[in-house]
This record gives structure tokens, C-alpha cells and sequence, in this order.
């Protein structure tokens, strides 16, 4: 993120820490702030009838959550928990109307992130409809590891998620996870370890999502 428009977020917001697993904020509750993500991942749900959560996206360091706080009066539609500890800037919209004015590029900032937002969120929900468990866990890795980013911890290849993260991350069962790691691995496609996969064959694997989505 532009290092400017971070220091605007941070002069304006509140610098906030969650450890791993506790929820951020709960569906319903009353939408008036955007986060930024300055270190670690949360995780956006929903929760149906029958009980299950749903995971409807991963958001990573170096992004913003909570975007339904810029419609006005509104509540929550989404869950957000913290993966990892977690360290945020929250921001209250009413006190970022004032650098929009002062300061249109932050504006256009924020839009930008807003949209990648959604272009994540478009991109996932296509990958939901042509991949199976396997091409879902293979596109996801090959996603999050596509950045070569030490800070993430995804230098290198190395993805810093354990089998739980995974899952939670992709709305599937543990088990099916370890399965599906435990195949590419035999294929000599991925590395596991502890609390860590490392993608040896990325372009095996961007093969076997590409014939995924072409049948």
C-alpha cells in the first residue's frame, strides 16, 4: 500500500490487536467502520440455518474489510475472524470524509481496494462453480503464494497456513484437506511441514486448475 495514504489511515484510525480466532466483528452488528489489515489474515463468514459457516473470503495484510460501513446506515451482512493474531487500523468513516476532501487520491485509494475486493470475491465464486475440492485447494495456494512476499511469509513458494487454516479458509472438512495435500504431495507437486506447504511444481499445478475449469 502506498506508504502516504497508510500513514493518512493510521494518523485517522485506531491501531487495534486480535489473537487467533477471535471475532473482529459479527453479523448484524452496526457497520460504521473499514479495517485495514496491517499484519496477519481474518477470514469473512456467514453463518446458515443449518448451523454451518460458510467462508466467503480470506483477506490478507496490505487490504481493507468492512466495506458495507461506506453504504450509510447499515448492519453487518458478514462475520469476520481473525486466522491468525492480527494487527488492524479501524476506522471510523465519518472521520475519513475530511482527508477526501483535503486529499482526492486517498479517496480513489480506497476505491481501488474496494474494488479489488470485489474482483477477489468474482474470482472466487467462479472458482466455487467449475473446481472440485482438489482444483479448489490447488487454485487457492497457487493465489496466495503468487505474491513473493516475506512479510506474508510466502517467500520462496511457502504458504504459512496449516491444514486448519485451509480449510477454514475454503469452506472444507480438515480431512478433506489433508487428503487432497496428501495427493499433490505424492505427485511431488507440493512440500508439507509443520504449520506450512511449499509449492515445488507451480507449474504442474497451474496445468491441473487450467484442465479443471476446461472440462
Amino acid at each position: 500500500m502506498d506508504r502516504q495514504m497508510e500513514a493518512l489511515l493510521e494518523q485517522t484510525g485506531v491501531e487495534m490487536t486480535f489473537r487467533m480466532g477471535q471475532m473482529i466483528y459479527m453479523e448484524g452488528d452496526k457497520a460504521d467502520r473499514i479495517y485495514y489489515i496491517r499484519k496477519g489474515r481474518v477470514r469473512v463468514f456467514r453463518n446458515i440455518s443449518s448451523g454451518r459457516e460458510v467462508t466467503i473470503d480470506v483477506v490478507e495484510s496490505g487490504h481493507i474489510f468492512g466495506e458495507s460501513a461506506f453504504g450509510g446506515d447499515r448492519t453487518r451482512p458478514t462475520c469476520v475472524q481473525a486466522v491468525n493474531r492480527v494487527g488492524l487500523v479501524s476506522c471510523r468513516v465519518k472521520d475519513l470524509l475530511p482527508h477526501f476532501q483535503r486529499e482526492p487520491r486517498f479517496a480513489l485509494y480506497l476505491l481501488k481496494l474496494s474494488s479489488h475486493t470485489m474482483d477477489r470475491l468474482t474470482e472466487r465464486l467462479h472458482d466455487q462453480c467449475l473446481l472440485d475440492r482438489h482444483g479448489k485447494v490447488a487454485k487457492f495456494i497457487l493465489d496466495v503464494t503468487s505474491c513473493d512476499s516475506r512479510d506474508k511469509g510466502t517467500a520462496g513458494g511457502m504458504l504459512p497456513y496449516t491444514h486448519e487454516n485451509l480449510a477454514d479458509s475454503l469452506g472444507l472438512s480438515r480431512t478433506t484437506v489433508t487428503a487432497v495435500l496428501k495427493g499433490f504431495q505424492e505427485k511431488g507437486w507440493l512440500q508439507g511441514g509443520y504449520k506450512f506447504v511449499k509449492v515445488l511444481d507451480r507449474e504442474a499445478l497451474e496445468q491441473f486448475v487450467e484442465e479443471q475449469k476446461d472440462q
